[in-house]
């Protein structure tokens, strides 16, 4: 039986015959003789189990591929080094491959931790980028919504935020940029406190920060101490005048009061409490549903917020409900309805007389498992 002599080139194979005395010549591409040494080796050895040369040229098509991967690799890491966070469109761009094929390599990328996905969508896509580029995503944010700039603004500005302090559209906002808010818990006098860090803040210099705030505090509880002390300190003249004065005015108190108690309960209630006709609408609303009210929270002219009870599928499950007569809900309405839910620990169903504006319809769809939306028909 004769043994082949395999002459590889980066471009095509050439197989030709030779006779037993020959030796077997072998010309490879510098880069593919580590790969193919062991195949070569052992044809070298046992020729008579490498008869089929489909085999063969199928193995060393499959070398040649997996070496086409890595340079296309190399390629996608050298692109973002040089132009740092791309869109997947113009990483496929500089590769050559279609939009598809490009997402398929960025996606084994991120799988071996080489690149990083940000967060933040560009459109509907996200942004690729490299350990140590944190800092560039920054160029992007003009494509956050106008409530996480206004976060962005307040963090970079003030390093460091208290999740309690911060107002409930602030918060959702916070948790909404993740690319440059990272969230610090802290334990301070026993309670645990939620923090946000601007990204490029290190941790000693929040930690340095905390320290003088915690200072302060105690400072100014000393000086709120002080001052109670003096005005505890006056002089008892003082104190005759406003005995004076309560005996002066405590005749037309009593008056009052007798002419409250005098007023039948149905008419004090009715001056206490009067319901909106929104808020009649509502209830009437809920009725014709078979919505429960457990709790009501708050009434206003046009807002009525409360606990309510929904027969679903699963059985009844509590909901917090925020309606509203406006004729277009917000982002920032659903925000604040999402916000306190969170807060009772349940879903948020919103109910409005109007429309969702543009805004409005782009935070339900993200936030679509936990916020529900209702339009009234009164």
């Amino acid at each position: 039986m004769s043994r082949l002599g395999f002459y590889v080139n980066c471009e095509n194979i050439l197989i030709l015959k030779a006779n037993e005395k020959e030796q077997l010549g072998i010309y490879v591409k510098e880069e593919s003789v580590v790969r193919l040494k062991k195949l070569f080796l052992e044809i070298w050895i046992n020729p008579g189990q490498y008869n089929n040369i489909y085999n063969i040229l199928k193995f060393i098509s499959k070398m040649q591929e997996i070496e086409e991967v890595g340079r296309t690799k190399d390629k996608i890491l050298s692109m973002l080094r040089l132009r740092g966070p791309s869109l997947p469109v113009q990483i496929a761009r500089a590769i050559n491959f279609s939009p598809l094929f490009a997402s398929a390599f960025l996606s084994e990328l991120k799988g071996e931790d080489k690149i990083k996905i940000s967060n933040m969508r560009v459109g509907s896509s996200p942004l690729y980028y490299l350990s140590g580029q944190e800092n560039m995503l920054e160029k992007f944010s003009g494509y956050l919504n106008q409530r996480e700039k206004d976060a962005l603004f307040l963090l970079r500005q003030r390093k460091i935020l208290e999740d309690n302090d911060q107002t409930p559209v602030m918060r959702v906002a916070l948790r909404a940029i993740k690319d440059f808010a990272v969230s610090v818990k802290v334990n301070i006098r026993g309670e645990q406190k939620l923090f946000w860090r601007y990204f490029a803040v290190p941790e000693e210099e929040v930690i340095e920060i905390l320290k003088k705030g915690d200072e302060n505090k105690i400072e100014e509880v000393k000086k709120k101490e002080s001052v109670e002390e003096v005005t505890e300190k006056k002089p008892e003249t003082m104190k005759e005048t406003d005995t004076k004065k309560e005996i002066v005015s405590s005749p037309k108190l009593e008056v009052q009061k007798v002419l409250e108690e005098k007023r039948p309960l149905a008419e004090r209630k009715k001056a206490k409490v009067r319901e909106s006709e929104f808020v009649i609408n509502v209830k009437d609303y809920l009725s014709t549903k078979d919505i429960e009210i457990l709790e009501v929270y708050e009434e206003k002219k046009r807002e009525f917020e409360a606990r309510i009870r929904i027969d679903t599928l699963l059985g009844k499950q509590e909901f917090y409900l925020a309606a509203k007569d406006k004729k277009s809900v917000s982002d920032n309405d659903f925000a604040t309805a999402h916000q306190k839910a969170q807060a009772r620990k349940m879903l948020a169903v919103v109910m409005s007389t109007g429309d969702m504006n543009k805004r409005g319809k782009e935070h339900l769809e993200e936030w679509g498992n936990m916020i529900k939306w209702e339009r009234m028909g009164f």
